[in-house]
């Protein structure tokens, strides 16, 4: 995709450090979501981008394409829409849902499990058609992250 919420230094170091890059995503999207609990939603939007470019990095550069990889990666991206929806950039939104939604077709060409492609897809095609406003909030659901374990140590 042609985001670009991470410096080419940083992307760089990133690119070549899948260990890095787990522990950046985790960071960025952590924050994104408690600048968007508490309505900074400039700042959510800059780290919610960060969260989905390394998400997109530790697939596409690091090849990690689980089940797991893969709710990072929709989930990155539904936490951006929301951003992106409170700063009133909805234009955007169809932007980062177009060009996730090709990032997936990717995926599954390259062989990622189909069943977590097309479950994001299905997630990311709901919220498109979703793309309501209840009292200024966006109405999309994320997964519980700390119901899941990621494996932060592992490289792939």
């Amino acid at each position: 995709m042609r985001l670009r919420f991470l410096c080419q230094n940083h992307r760089s170091w990133l690119e070549s450090d899948g260990r890095a890059a787990n522990d950046s995503w985790l960071h960025n999207y952590d924050l994104a979501e408690r600048f968007l609990h508490d309505r900074e939603d400039v700042k959510a939007v800059n780290y919610a981008g960060c969260s989905l470019e390394v998400a997109e990095l530790l697939i596409f550069a690091h090849a990690r394409s689980s089940s797991l990889d893969i709710i990072r990666f929709t989930d990155s991206a539904i936490l951006l829409c929301r951003s992106l929806f409170r700063v009133g950039q909805s234009s955007l939104v169809r932007s980062v849902l177009g060009g996730v939604m090709v990032r997936m077709e990717q995926l599954l060409s390259l062989g990622a499990e189909r069943e977590s492609v097309l479950g994001g897809c299905q997630r990311l095609f709901t919220l498109s058609g979703q793309a309501e406003l209840a009292d200024g909030e966006w109405a999309g659901k994320l997964v519980d992250h700390e119901s899941i374990t990621l494996p932060r140590w592992a490289l792939h």
